[in-house]
């Protein structure tokens, strides 16, 4: 029998008959035959993070994260046990109080990313559970291939007084993994010397640059005009970064809750209220969280509950990606020479420097503080998460239950931008832009199930359910745009001309679903479920059958078990589950049919529309088949103060769905979705819990969790290699392929071979050149970076290796602990690498300080022959700035991921004011990050998007990831 949950602690291993499934179909403990883990509400109470996925970050075996963004409310990847398919987000399922809301992916029109999970509020959480194998899985059916994480709110309690309980928090914030270092005025004069010398003979004439001064004066006069006057420069060295954030963010937490309960019926109403200040000016995240809970016992046989959650959410944010109007990617390449502010004028007049700040940099309208306060994001979410359900006891064996649980997000997003800004193309200086979107999902789904349960002479235990479930997902939005706004108010009669567009989207899914359980006097348990499901965004044949099928030995109950075992169960199972991966995610639902479009608005201004294939469809798209193997067990020591959980698993995922790319003279669409490949996942997990001491007035507990996992592409039907070359949006990976025997997502890039430190005459080289090794060998080497193949490297941005460590000391009223997590054996790369280190191609942009002490140059005064870059010169023509494995780093890391120190005055205060807990407390979060590569200078925990495994380890213009020193109070009365 599984232990039971430790009381907040901060993963445990849970008993199964606390894990609610579909349909409420509870499992009894002896029948445990499937893999998950818990996290308890200790963990969200005013937590500084704004979404639950954020917490689960190194308390879960198996579970990897990382985060597209430190700004509150971006979307992030969570992934358990690898990644199973090409296409759609890598996230599990979530279910909250029986409601399936998706998967956390971005579901915003205007904003960069946007998470649904940060509408839910961390502090109602009672537990978590992630689900990972098919038999824990199996019963949330093809939407839960990619595990499933079940959230509990808080709920009151039968014949209990009305207690309230009162939490807040307040935190400053910064950055968690500050490496990123600019050149300033001074050095930024040095390099562009340094360049100019460099380039002599090679788009410098040697007769006009014949020592440093000539080549400092050639630089500045001919980059920096506008700052050098008659060989006088300005006295101007901006830091860009530091003007467009602020030097601490805040955020604050307050909570507050009541719960209670009488004979018949029990309660609890909670609210809370998160507010952010990020690290971005005006940038902002404020959230109101109302829930609510109440079951009611109407019979004996006859009970029912709702459960209600509601949230408010205000979100100010910026121009992200690749966009030159994003105030992350423009402060870290202006020039330190170029005010912020116009000659004579104070910061207070709000007179930008406007002028055209030269090639390679933002242009007149894109300096970043005039675009943080004039080019203004907005967002308004309401989102109400609820759930009904009834249970009724048709007899002492036979139960009913239905459960009806629905999702609404109502979403406005507003972007104003002042005239003067040209952010787009067609936008001219004198107007400005407005745009309004409105977003409208509603989801709900209805699960009714019957079940029986009942124990044959004292040993054989049978169980059986059998339901029915229907989901329907609706999206509606409506987008106006104008780029002929003629003020600053946000209202389109202002406007000369307006565009707009809306879509209607839906998908239905239908199931059906069966669960068998048998158990042998609490010793030998098999159980099996089938489930059918149907959607409505396949072709042909929507419906397809899965199933699972797991068994459990519980060996301590055997009489020739050791007394040293206090817990010993053996368990195994496998089964077959469905996926579409593209379901979860707005856009692909109608794929299975070819749609044809017409745009009216191509070129704009008088000239006619085109029509086209949007997409072809393919009606013999099937399921992807999800097969789930998992072997493992439970083992406890010394009354299971020492306990391990061991897991194997192999998963492999048949039939994966991707685009099939048709040849060019076809002359039709350039592809469609089709079942392409197989992908094999296999890994090992260990936890384990212990309580070294135990000892009066201490205690010591470890909870630590670890996990092996890789995830390789055995097949691709049809295409030997697919490469996204070229392709540098954050929607792509230029520096990933596919090929089947590789690792998922592994690196195939040229490789960078260093400096040369010699001239060449027989290949062309001269010392202080980039080389490339010519192909995957590493025999030969060029300084023609195109001349040089690309090759596999062994390596993808997927840590093998994930670990979580938490300590937990008590002493009296005094509680210290802390949560060390890690990643290893991964690769991460820079995607602003060939604008933060341009080897000369951008001489009016700022870089790396590493451009100027780090680069191979021969220049009087500043010689540096034992360079980790190579020699830079004006336009970068070896083009070495461009993709290659020198923007790639390990990114291996150790972090302390939380520090917390509490003390509690238990119920000293009880007596004079009635208050039964009052306990204060430090925490930090992300306080050291130790990484193992010394030249990684961004966090290594980024990713470019949570829509896609393309986005993984790729730093991407991102704001952050945040470190928090907060202190806080709870009250219990």
């Amino acid at each position: 029998m599984a232990q039971k949950a430790k009381k907040d602690t901060t993963t445990s291993t849970k008993d199964i008959e606390e894990v609610v499934v579909i349909g409420n179909i509870k499992l009894d403990p002896a029948q445990k035959v499937g893999s998950y883990n818990t996290v308890s509400k200790a963990n969200f109470e005013s937590t500084p993070f704004s979404s639950v996925d954020e917490v689960l970050n190194g308390r879960v075996a198996g579970l990897n994260f990382s985060s597209a963004s430190g700004d509150p409310g971006s979307s992030n990847m969570v992934i358990i046990r690898g990644v199973s398919s090409l296409i759609g987000t890598p996230n599990p399922l979530y279910v909250i109080d029986g409601v399936v809301i998706g998967k956390g992916a971005d579901n915003a029109q205007m904003m960069e990313s946007w998470n649904p999970l940060a509408a839910i509020d961390p502090n109602a959480i009672e537990s978590v559970d992630v689900l990972k194998d098919a038999s824990a899985t199996a019963l949330y059916g093809s939407r839960g291939a990619n595990g499933v994480i079940i959230v509990k709110t808080k709920k009151g309690k039968y014949n209990q007084k009305t207690k309230f309980e009162f939490s807040t928090e307040t935190g400053i914030q910064d950055r968690a993994f500050d490496k990123l270092k600019l050149m300033n005025a001074d050095e930024y004069i040095k390099y562009g010397t340094m360049l100019i010398w460099n380039s002599r003979g090679r788009g410098v004439s040697e007769s006009l640059v014949t020592n440093m001064d000539e080549a400092k004066k050639y630089f500045l006069e001919n980059y920096e005009n506008t700052y050098y006057n008659e060989g006088n420069l300005k006295n101007t060295d901006t830091d860009w970064v530091k003007a467009v954030t602020r030097g601490t963010s805040v955020v604050n937490t307050y909570n507050f809750g009541a719960t209670g309960g009488g004979e018949n019926t029990s309660f609890r109403i909670g609210g809370s209220y998160y507010q952010n200040k990020p690290l971005i000016l005006t940038s902002g995240f404020d959230r109101i969280s109302l829930n609510t809970a109440i079951n009611h016992k109407a019979s004996e046989k006859l009970k029912f509950g709702i459960n209600i959650n509601y949230s408010n959410i205000k979100r100010e944010t910026y121009f992200g990606g690749r966009a030159s109007a994003n105030p992350v990617t423009s402060s870290i390449m202006i020039s330190p020479l170029r005010p912020i502010y116009n000659e004579n004028n104070n910061p207070d007049d709000g007179l930008y420097n406007q002028s055209d700040l030269g090639e390679g940099s933002p242009t007149k309208g894109f300096n970043p503080v005039s675009i943080l306060n004039e080019a203004r994001q907005k967002s308004w979410i309401n989102t109400f998460i609820a759930s009904a359900n009834m249970d009724y006891s048709i007899s002492k064996d036979f139960a009913f239950n239905s459960t009806f649980g629905t999702q609404t997000q109502l979403m406005r997003e507003q972007m104003l931008v002042q005239p003067g800004h040209p952010v787009y193309t067609i936008m001219t200086q004198d107007q400005g832009f407005l745009g309004d979107y409105r977003t409208n999902i509603f989801e709900w789904n209805w699960v009714n199930s019957l079940s029986f349960n009942k124990v044959f002479a004292d040993k054989h235990s049978v169980s059986a359910a059998a339901g029915i479930e229907y989901q329907d997902h609706i999206y509606n939005v409506l987008s106006a745009q104008s780029f002929t706004l003629n003020n600053g108010d946000p209202y389109f009669n202002y406007t000369d001309e307006q565009f707009a567009s809306n879509d209607d989207l839906q998908w239905r899914q239908l199931s059906y679903f069966g669960k068998l359980s048998y158990s042998f006097d609490k010793k030998y348990s098999i159980s099996g479920q089938l489930r059918r499901d149907g959607n409505s965004t396949l072709g042909n044949e929507k419906f397809g059958t899965f199933w699972s099928l797991g068994g459990s030995w519980n060996v301590a109950q055997e009489s020739f078990a050791p007394s040293i075992f206090s817990t010993l169960n053996l368990r195994a199972s496998y089964g077959v589950l469905g996926n579409i991966p593209y379901a979860d995610q707005w856009g692909p639902q109608y794929n299975s049919a070819t749609n044809l479009f017409y745009n009216y608005t191509y070129g704009w201004g008088g000239n006619g529309g085109y029509g086209g294939f949007n997409n072809a469809g393919n009606p013999i798209l099937a399921w992807e088949e999800s097969k789930h193997l998992d072997i493992g067990g439970e083992i406890g020591l010394f009354n299971d103060r020492l306990k391990f959980t061991l897991d194997y698993y192999r998963k492999i995922t048949d039939g994966a769905i991707d685009t099939y790319y048709l040849a060019a003279e076809s002359g039709g669409p350039g592809g469609f979705y089709g079942n392409v490949g197989r992908i094999n996942n296999s890994g090992f997990e260990l936890v384990v819990e212990a309580t070294p001491i135990r000892s009066g007035n201490f205690q010591w507990n470890i909870n630590a969790n670890g996990a092996y996992s890789k995830t390789k592409l055995e097949k691709l039907y049809g295409q030997d290699l697919v490469t996204y070359e070229g392709d540098t949006s954050d929607a792509s990976n230029e520096l990933v392929a596919l090929a089947p025997g590789h690792l998922l997502g592994e690196y195939y890039t040229i490789l960078w071979a260093g400096i040369a430190q010699a001239d060449d005459a027989t290949k062309g080289i001269k010392a202080g050149d980039a080389l490339f090794y010519t192909d995957g060998s590493k025999t030969d080497v060029t300084n023609i970076r195109t001349d040089a193949q690309r090759a596999w490297m062994g390596k993808s941005a997927f840590p093998i290796y994930n670990v979580g460590v938490t300590n937990e000391f008590k002493y009296k009223n005094i509680s210290l602990s802390f949560l060390l997590s890690g990643q290893f054996d991964f690769y991460v790369q820079n995607g602003v690498h060939s604008y933060t280190l341009h080897d000369g191609r951008f001489p009016t942009r700022n870089q790396v300080t590493d451009a100027l002490y780090d680069s191979w140059t021969d220049a009087p005064g500043m010689e540096n022959y034992n360079a980790s870059n190579p020699k830079a010169i004006l336009g970068d023509p070896n083009t070495s700035r461009l993709e290659s494995s020198r923007f790639l780093n390990k990114g291996d890391h150790i972090r302390l991921k939380e520090l917390k120190i509490a003390y509690s005055f238990g119920d000293v205060f009880k007596k004079s004011v009635g208050i039964n807990n009052f306990t204060i407390y430090l925490r930090g979060t992300n306080l050291l990050t130790w990484a193992f590569d010394k030249d990684l200078n961004y966090d290594p925990e980024s990713n470019s998007n949570s829509w896609s495994w393309l986005g993984k380890g790729r730093y991407w213009y991102a704001s952050p990831v945040l470190r928090t020193m907060s202190m806080g109070i709870q009250l219990g009365f």
